[in-house]
């Protein structure tokens, strides 16, 4: 089925989504602030609109990737927002990592106007955005999210968790394990390395014993290589340990290792690397150590 789709965001994730979609078959409206960062959405056959209530005008579908829940907030409401035109059964799925509440506050607004919300976040990286292989992890009315499978089938794997705020939940689930595995890899590196182990061999070893992790396995050799070209920015896994604390501390729910993590992630910010690869943490470890993880191998 060819969808008529509004899509707000077409950030480092969004932009490969959208592309997804267009290769599809979708016909796409696209809103970015900095509307440079949709041009390559434009060149496969998107339409580029000025603000997102034209992004969402006549959509049966509109996502929205955003930032986080103040770029969420301010695409949503006001006199330009999508909420200004968005028609009555369309579909709203939100696939920015936000929090519970804040996803609560959108399903209303978006109820009022006789729509649906899904939320929607993902797992992933502009890779498997680009190649329509992301997964979604969703909450909101189950007959909803069923009626939209084909644009999820468009963009990935797609899983219902339960009720609005399911997807937002345990996407923060997913980020704080993550986070707190490659807080744990950096610090064992660095101590083998500081200690004098080789960091390749080390690297092989918990590949190989009972501390492997899809992460290490994604990571770790590009921080071997010191590439850190993000894939997810450092500042945007801070924004995420932030909603996780935030959501423990709702909860009266103590999370000591993801505020650890939070204080590293938080350090690395003020020392400027908010646009690196958030496995770029490392380098806090490193100083402080005075040592640097990389490969002895010659490439």
């Amino acid at each position: 089925m060819r969808r008529t789709i509004g899509f707000v965001g077409t950030g480092l994730m969004g932009r490969g989504m959208a592309r997804s979609l267009i290769r599809k078959g979708h016909s796409l409206r696209v809103y970015n602030r900095t509307r440079s960062k949709a041009e390559d959405v434009v060149r496969l056959g998107g339409t580029a609109v000025a603000t997102p209530a034209e992004a969402a005008r006549d959509a049966d579908v509109v996502i929205t990737m955003l930032a986080d829940p103040a770029a969420v907030q301010a695409c949503y409401e006001g006199p330009t927002g999508l909420l200004s035109t968005l028609r009555a059964g369309a579909v709203v799925i939100d696939s920015s990592t936000v929090s519970p509440p804040t996803t609560q506050k959108m399903a209303d607004l978006v109820r009022k106007k006789d729509a649906y919300l899904l939320d929607a976040p993902v797992f992933g990286s502009k890779n498997e955005a680009e190649t329509g292989t992301l997964g979604f992890i969703v909450g909101g009315d189950r007959a909803v999210f069923d009626s939209v499978q084909d644009v999820f089938s468009g963009l990935g794997k797609s899983t219902y968790m339960g009720p609005t705020g399911m997807g937002a939940s345990a996407k923060l689930v997913v980020n704080l394990v993550i986070a707190a595995e490659l807080q744990a890899f950096h610090e064992g590196m660095v101590m083998a390395t500081k200690v004098g182990l080789d960091p390749d061999l080390m690297y092989s070893v918990l590949m190989n014993s009972r501390a492997k992790a899809g992460i290490f396995e994604m990571k770790a050799p590009n921080i071997l290589k010191r590439d850190f070209t993000a894939f997810f920015p450092l500042r945007l896994m801070d924004k995420d340990m932030r909603l996780a604390l935030e959501t423990a501390d709702a909860l009266k729910i103590p999370l000591p290792v993801v505020q650890a993590v939070k204080g590293v992630l938080g350090a690395c910010v003020a020392a400027g690397q908010s646009e690196e690869d958030f496995s770029a943490a490392i380098k806090h470890l490193e100083r402080a150590a005075g040592v640097e993880v990389a490969s002895r191998t010659k490439s």
